[in-house]
């Protein structure tokens, strides 16, 4: 129980540290381009949201970076948040509030002055083969090196997790293999593969680790040290599982940022009009749903008909197109309707609780509820059914809405 406890609360506190942008941005300075530079000396007096190959920021930037790249360097200072999703994530420089970054690998050289939420390869994980990116190999894992400082705490999903600085707060990792070495200044929970922990490491609290089997551990590497086998946390699976899970949750939340943020910077209408049918008739958008939903029932036959007519004229090619396309376009629909959903339901909480936040935080707000809901056992499939039918009843409506105001324009144009 102590353990299962442990999992959602490290499930919660991913989900706020990574979701809850509730800074509004004022301004914003965009780029997107193949090598985007700023050189030392250059200042950027607000946000700063850059897509690009290679992303290298050697001066000041006085608000948040929000990059999308291959490789993210940062060898200046940013007063703000680094949000990133890359091949390889780099701080040689300073961050002065969070760091939030999804990568094959995540190297802090420098110093976070915040917390630190991160998912990358590396070890034993799935980030696979990682090709080289602005000309030189992609470090994969998890390394907070032995020069680097983070103020606040370190949540982090990975591979291979390499702790050899100093961490101002709680640490919790879930990793295939991972080295402590550096100086922890809160409490330390690991679920691991492998673990190695040197000579050199201090835990000011409780070191609290889960692994195949017990190690011997120096009994000044932390004020008191416990030891959970994996055997007695079978409610979530031993440390592998609780990696997986963890690091599957990171995964899916930053690949949901990153389609916010593409849809809502070049084609905001296609979340906020749905939503907003949504706000305004959330049991007209249900019951349109669950009419579209029984369409779809009938959708089969009618799309075997279809194939069969294509295969007996045109030939098998554009029979197998036809249906990879249709099974493409339900399963698509079906991923992505948490955006949809997610931005009513984000602009609910909010009105709800009289707080203001920019967007992208509103929208990945309420993301961030249908994910969290969605794992949990047996409620996880109505979670993202009433999100798909929300989200296709909230289309509807809006496609609708739309059609009748270009017929009473039509209308009332003079003949």
């Amino acid at each position: 129980m102590r353990t299962t406890a442990r999992f959602w609360l490290l499930v919660l506190c991913v989900g706020g540290l990574a979701l809850l942008i509730s800074r509004p941005a004022l301004a914003a300075e965009l780029a997107n381009t193949e090598v985007y530079r700023l050189e030392a000396g250059q200042v950027v007096t607000s946000d700063l949201i850059v897509t690009a190959g290679e992303v290298y920021i050697d001066g000041t930037v006085e608000g948040d970076l929000v990059a999308f790249a291959g490789l993210v360097e940062v060898n200046g200072r940013i007063e703000g948040d680094l949000l990133a999703l890359a091949g390889e994530v780099r701080i040689n420089g300073v961050v002065g509030d969070d760091l939030r970054a999804g990568a094959a690998g995540v190297i802090i050289h420098g110093e976070v002055g915040d917390h630190v939420l991160a998912a990358a390869g590396g070890g034993d994980g799935p980030a696979g083969f990682v090709p080289p990116i602005g000309g030189r190999t992609v470090q994969q894992g998890f390394v907070v090196a032995s020069d680097a400082r983070v103020g606040g705490g370190v949540i982090v999903a990975a591979g291979g997790v390499q702790l050899e600085g100093t961490v101002g707060d709680d640490v919790l990792v879930a990793a295939g293999s991972a080295v402590l070495a550096g100086t922890v200044e809160g409490n330390a929970q690991l679920s691991v593969g492998a673990l190695d922990v040197a000579d050199t490491a201090r835990v000011a609290g409780q070191l609290t680790y889960t692994a195949p089997e017990e190690i011997s551990l120096p009994d000044q590497v932390a004020a008191t040290i416990r030891f959970e086998p994996e055997a007695t946390s079978a409610t979530t699976g031993g440390g592998s599982n609780l990696f997986s899970q963890t690091l599957r949750l990171l995964l899916v939340l930053l690949g949901f940022t990153g389609a916010a943020w593409l849809l809502l910077r070049f084609a905001p209408q296609t979340l906020a009009t749905p939503a907003g049918a949504i706000m305004m008739s959330p049991g007209k958008a249900l019951l349109y749903g669950l009419v579209a939903a029984l369409l779809l029932v009938v959708l089969p036959l009618l799309s075997t008909l279809i194939g069969v007519i294509l295969l007996l004229f045109w030939g098998p090619l554009p029979a197998i197109m036809f249906g990879f396309f249709l099974t493409g376009a339900i399963v698509l629909i079906w991923t992505l309707s948490p955006l949809v959903t997610g931005l009513w339901l984000g602009q609910a909480i909010f009105q709800a609780t009289g707080r203001y936040a920019s967007r992208l935080a509103t929208l990945m707000l309420g993301v961030a509820v249908i994910v969290l809901l969605g794992m949990v056992p047996f409620l996880g499939w109505f979670v993202y059914l009433l999100s798909f039918l929300f989200a296709i009843g909230g289309t509807l409506l809006a496609r609708n809405a739309a059609l009748a105001r270009r017929s009473e324009s039509m209308i009332g144009a003079p003949g």
